[in-house]
Order: structure tokens, then sequence, then C-alpha cells
């Protein structure tokens, strides 16, 4: 018998398995198991959630009915769980620790919406501040033009 750690057999499923490990420890939901600490990032967890979504989009048609159950079960679940966490956070008006940017930035920034829509496409929940401006702007010429 090795002392060596177990390493499971590279696989699609070991793959997706990995990602979402990963996001669940950025979510803060599951121990950092190298720190041994629960961290919240995120970015991080936005990042992993996308790779999965990613993959999905790329694989389609190609995976057996075991992968494609395993694939949208994780991401439906990572992408309530990051809902959650980033509905949380404005309501609170928390920060969060990211990478880059000083270490912190504000919850409520744009930049911490993750690709959430219930259909799984890329970029079809994410909605940037500029995105938002925008439509206000729109919505406010609108009204300006109506009141003449």
């Amino acid at each position: 018998m090795s002392d060596e750690p177990y390493i499971p057999e590279a696989s699609f499923s070991s793959l997706v398995l990995t990602l979402s490990s990963s996001a669940w420890v950025s979510l803060g939901k599951i121990t950092d198991p190298v720190s041994g600490e629960i961290k919240k990032d995120l970015r991080s967890a936005k990042f992993s959630i996308d790779t999965l979504i990613m993959l999905r989009e790329k694989t389609a048609g190609q995976l057996d009915d075991d992968e494609k159950k395993l694939l949208n079960v994780l991401v439906n679940d990572l992408q309530a769980n990051y809902a959650e966490s980033v509905f949380e956070q404005e309501k609170t008006g928390q920060e969060t620790a990211f990478a880059g940017n000083g270490g912190k930035e504000d919850a409520s920034n744009g930049d911490t919406e993750a690709n959430v829509s219930p259909e799984g496409d890329a970029g079809a929940a994410e909605q940037t501040g500029k995105d938002k401006t925008d439509k206000e702007k729109q919505k406010n010429q609108k009204n300006s033009k109506q009141e003449t």
C-alpha cells in the first residue's frame, strides 16, 4: 500500500466535480481544503460557474446521460447559491475581498454578478453597471418625450 494520496481517474465527471468544488469553496459554503478556512470570493465563484456553463455549451450533444445530468444539477445548484450570496451582500451592503483592486470591492458593484439565468445561457442574466445606466437613460429619454 502506498502513502501517496488517492488521485481519481481523469474523466469529464472528475473535471466537473473539481470545478464545482472550487466554486463551493469560493461561495464560502465549504472549507478551503488548503487553508482550512471559510472564505468568500464571488469573482472566483463566478469564474468557476461560467467555466462549467461554457463546458456544458461546448460539449452539448457529446455527453452521456449521467454526465449531462451531473453537469446540469451542479450548474443549477451553484447558480442558485451564487445569486443568494450576491443578494445577501447587496442587502447588507457588505464588502467582499476580491483579488486585484486592492483586495476590496463593493458588493453592489455590477462586476459581482454571475451568469445565473435559469436556462444556463452564458451571459444571459449578467448585467453590468453600464447596462443598468443605459437602460435608465433610455427610460428617462422616453419619459421626457412623453411629457412634451
